[in-house]
């Protein structure tokens, strides 16, 4: 249900700010009452939290930080004679933030101060920096959330912006995974989109709310990058086999690396279990993994956001299944 959860928060976002325009309350007739504002508050600081728990698995010191955030959009979405009873809730939300945010700086001070060793890390391990900047990060800082969040947005800004210079792999046990499916025509009109909607909806909203108008101004244009990078790390990094090791990535999504000695079995055309790690490219048609490998021990696979997650079966589809047979038996 991540991605239905996903789905709801721009609509329960969007519900709240048409509520408190005077045109829409006007035209539906829409009296606003206590209960309707703290109605409001709940889809802010209970409802939205909840689905972006569901949609990413938040940890919580990471829900806690939506719900601050959720009391700062109520403070900007409702009039300020509306907020007014409830601007205690955001100062003490920020208060305890604040305390946190404070602890957590050390570790991103620490992170710039060992910026040397890591680069230095990342030279000597011969992979791109998707497969090497969070291990170097951890080797010389700390496996944190917010190391893995700084890593995580670092990359997106790297591939997305800096990395068009870049060949791709070219050798034995390269494998692409991309080239067949739609990957890269969905990703542009995905970019497509966002630059028409942030040409007519904000423009539409500046005038009414500005501030918020240019938050989502910010996150439009951080998700340009975001799908940029998805385009480049498909054409960077295929699935690669060397010195013994396999390197499997899906974008900024999912990424794993194994050694071969570590594969139980392979099941060509197999069907994965839930629990299994899903690493193919979307198509515009329904597609299904290619071979099913089940490894003795658990390996640590990376997601969005740089969170982690033990598996035990990776299933994956590439553009020459053939050729990957030869790699694997």
């Amino acid at each position: 249900m991540s991605k239905w959860a996903l789905m709801l928060v721009p609509v329960i976002l969007l519900c709240n700010i048409l509520l408190y325009q005077s045109s829409v309350q006007l035209y539906l007739d829409i009296h606003i009452s206590k209960e309707v504002v703290f109605g409001s508050l709940l889809d802010l600081v209970v409802v939205l939290p909840a689905l972006m728990y569901a949609a990413f698995r938040l940890s919580k010191k990471q829900l806690a930080g939506i719900v601050v955030f959720g009391l700062v959009l109520a403070r900007f979405i409702l009039p300020e004679a509306y907020f007014a009873q409830y601007t205690i809730l955001l100062y003490a939300g920020l208060a305890v933030e604040v305390i946190v945010v404070m602890g957590e700086l050390a570790l991103v001070f620490l992170l710039v101060k060992k910026i040397p060793d890591i680069k230095g890390y990342m030279r000597e391990s011969g992979n791109g920096p998707l497969f090497s900047l969070l291990p170097a990060a951890i080797r010389n800082v700390k496996d944190h959330f917010i190391v893995r969040l700084i890593t995580s947005e670092i990359l997106t800004i790297y591939y997305g912006l800096m990395s068009w210079k870049r060949k791709a792999p070219v050798h034995r046990g390269v494998v692409t995974m991309h080239q067949t499916t739609s990957h890269t025509a969905m990703n542009l009109m995905l970019i497509h989109a966002i630059v028409l909607e942030s040409v007519g909806f904000h423009w539409w909203l500046h005038d009414i709310q500005p501030v918020l108008s240019m938050v989502l101004l910010i996150l439009n244009v951080y998700g340009v990058i975001l799908f940029l990078a998805e385009i480049q790390i498909a054409r960077l990094h295929p699935l690669e086999v060397k010195d013994g090791m396999i390197y499997i990535g899906q974008g900024l999504q999912k990424r794993i690396v194994f050694p071969i000695e570590n594969i139980e079995h392979m099941e060509w055309g197999g069907k994965p279990a839930e629990a299994g790690l899903l690493l193919m490219y979307k198509d515009f048609e329904e597609v299904e993994p290619q071979v099913v490998i089940t490894l003795k021990e658990e390996a640590e696979a990376t997601l969005f956001m740089g969170r982690k997650v033990m598996v035990r079966e990776v299933a994956i589809r590439v553009d020459d299944p053939n050729r990957l047979k030869e790699l694997l038996v």
